[in-house]
């Protein structure tokens, strides 16, 4: 497989020094990406009131159900991509199409939630420019993608990491200068698609970055006719991930019909640490989906496994830490943290995190199904338990409130993880 030019100011540099890197600065950037939405929502609390929080909870998780629409599954694949069935321009194709649609179809959502629930104009607004935010974000990731397929996961943990960085720093004090959640979101994704541009043209001078590598398509009717036969391979990908998120975020919606933007923010606080134990599982098997699909690709199953199972124990580990943080210390911080009182939801937020542990599980091993090329297999229990999901989450929900939002949520991970994992399982034993 090609690689692009390995350098800095002082020269060449080896394999090992751009892995450390690649590992600082994807921490970095996990941790910030894990703890974005977290940092931004207590700004808003200590210095908006608690339906605000509420809107940004729904903007943020609708903003991300339609995220999946825009990256259409496609990283992993992109990533795993050894033998460069698919060059940039094919995928950069494919990725302007999934965007389009994440633009169209979160739109069209948006205006039929406003109609049937009955959003104000300002939520409206809110919701869209978070959708246009997140947008950004899945343009950027197949750039990002093509780093990392060529061994410079380190140059967008960088870039990322600096974007991330300014970003938080500018939304916080713009809420704090015009306490508008509306006004300051709408800056930030300005700023955001002015510098995800600047980092591209850097990269491009500073690296060479994108590259093709071997893989060259000529002619823009071939890149597109490529990017179709890409959407077509991805798309039982595309359809778990999707499936998967609106599965996690089902009982949010749920609240948004049977409840008030309150009670969303108070379900979004304690929801909220669920998604920072998949960011901080990711950030830690991410760097290695490109060394572990060469194992499978160079027929060394074996190692392939060990090497996976060890992810699931570091899962696990997280997960078992998560919890017992949140046992002794969640409550009060997190009441700290939203300026809110949070001790009548101690066991929701217990709940909420074994459940988080269950969605960072079924996401690995769809990352594995994906490496193994068995992504076909998904489809038939996502389609499932998110039917479950659309039927049980609003009866659950509108007759226990938040606690059958925790609790519907932790049984519908278990479900998926169950599914992936017996999938996952076959697939490596049929191997």
């Amino acid at each position: 497989m090609h690689r692009a030019v390995r350098h800095n100011d002082s020269g060449q540099q080896d394999d090992a020094t751009i892995e450390r890197s690649a590992y600082l600065w994807n921490t970095a950037s996990g941790l910030l990406n894990a703890f974005q939405s977290v940092i931004m929502l207590t700004v808003l609390t200590h210095v908006c009131d608690m339906v605000t929080a509420g809107v940004f909870t729904l903007a943020y998780a609708n903003a991300n159900l339609f995220l999946n629409v825009g990256k259409y599954g496609i990283r992993n694949f992109q990533v795993s991509d050894v033998d460069e069935k698919y060059d940039f321009r094919s995928y950069l194709v494919a990725r302007v199409i999934s965007v389009a649609a994440m633009i169209v179809g979160g739109c069209a959502w948006l205006a039929w939630s406003a109609i049937t629930v009955g959003y104000s104009l300002e939520k409206t607004l809110t919701v869209l420019m978070m959708l246009i935010f997140k947008a950004i974000d899945a343009l950027e990731d197949v750039f990002h993608g093509n780093y990392q397929q060529h061994g410079r996961l380190d140059v967008g943990a960088k870039v990322l990491t600096l974007r991330m960085l300014t970003m938080i720093v500018l939304y916080a004090g713009l809420i704090v200068a015009t306490r508008s959640l509306l006004l300051s979101l709408t800056a930030t994704t300005v700023f955001t698609g002015i510098f995800f541009v600047a980092e591209t043209l850097w990269a491009r001078r500073r690296f060479g970055l994108p590259t093709s590598g071997s893989a060259q398509i000529k002619h823009g009717r071939a890149a597109l006719h490529h990017a179709g036969e890409l959407l077509r391979e991805s798309f039982p990908v595309f359809l778990a991930t999707f499936l998967l998120f609106y599965i996690g975020n089902a009982p949010k919606y749920a609240i948004d019909v049977a409840m008030d933007d309150t009670a969303q923010a108070y379900y979004g606080f304690i929801a909220m640490p669920v998604f920072v134990v998949g960011l901080l599982a990711g950030f830690i098997y991410n760097p290695i989906i490109a060394s572990l699909a060469e194992n499978w690709a160079e027929g060394k199953h074996d190692v392939f496994a060990r090497r996976f199972a060890v992810q699931v124990l570091v899962i696990a580990i997280i997960t078992l830490a998560c919890i017992a943080g949140a046992w002794l210390l969640g409550v009060p911080v997190l009441s700290l943290l939203y300026n809110a009182e949070l001790e009548p939801y101690k066991i929701d937020l217990v709940v909420l995190l074994v459940g988080g542990g269950f969605l960072a599980m079924a996401t690995l091993f769809t990352t594995g199904i994906t490496i193994i090329r068995w992504q076909s297999k998904l489809t038939l229990g996502y389609v499932v338990v998110a039917l479950l999901a659309l039927v049980s989450s609003p009866m659950v929900v509108g007759a226990a409130g938040i606690d059958g939002a925790s609790w519907v949520y932790l049984a519908l991970m278990a479900l998926l993880t169950a599914w992936f994992g017996i999938v996952f399982a076959l697939g490596i034993k049929r191997a």
